[in-house]
């Protein structure tokens, strides 16, 4: 069966929500017991852990301009997206502060562990997208067939141009919704309806 642009995200998106938190726990477990093998498991996961982050953010941007969304959803791939860069930027932390030194300070830990967090909620936002809004399910409109070629049957190099394309036009998106003051609209949303005073 035939690959879209739009797949390749939710195929490897289990890669950043295992390895982080694996990461985490065998530097945790390790210091707690004072085992330097796991620690060294450790250190050396976290950056495979940060590049599987960086790869499945990139596919998330090409996944972004193949599929529609709409109010809800939009705010919660926006919310989804903004934690992942934010994922980004904390996973090549970790994984530079890792890199030179031996043991993982408590510091370290208490990231690695909000880190852990992060990925979680934020591929609960990514199944949200998908199982309650149907972002990305093609019986439920939710597809941009012109920005979604399949692989191989359109070719590898229409949808490596089309993902790349897709990539563009989501930083592109990115940016304008940061500009507009659009981060984290799910979280916004809420607290601007606890903050409404009630009714009567």
């Amino acid at each position: 069966m035939p690959m879209c642009v739009q797949e390749v995200h939710p195929a490897i998106a289990h890669f950043p929500v295992a390895l982080l938190p694996t990461a985490v726990a065998a530097d945790l477990i390790g210091r707690l017991t004072d085992n330097n093998a796991l620690m060294e498991v450790g250190r050396q996961l976290m950056p495979v852990a940060a590049a599987s982050v960086a790869a499945t953010g990139i596919a998330g941007f090409a996944a972004q301009e193949a599929v529609r969304t709409r109010d809800v959803s939009h705010d919660l791939l926006v919310t989804h997206r903004t934690l992942n860069i934010g994922l980004l930027a904390l996973s090549v932390g970790l994984a530079a502060v890792r890199a030179r030194s031996r043991r993982p300070s408590a510091g370290y830990l208490l990231a690695g562990l909000a880190g852990a967090a992060l990925v979680t909620y934020s591929g609960y936002l990514g199944g949200r997208m998908v199982y309650a809004h149907g972002v990305g399910v093609d019986p439920a409109d939710g597809v941009e067939h012109e920005r979604a070629p399949e692989m191989p049957r359109n070719g590898f190099r229409r949808a490596a141009r089309t993902a790349a394309d897709n990539v563009g036009q989501a930083l592109r998106h990115t940016a304008h919704d940061t500009a507009e003051g659009k981060i984290t609209p799910r979280f916004q949303e809420r607290a601007s309806t606890r903050s409404e005073p009630a009714a009567g």
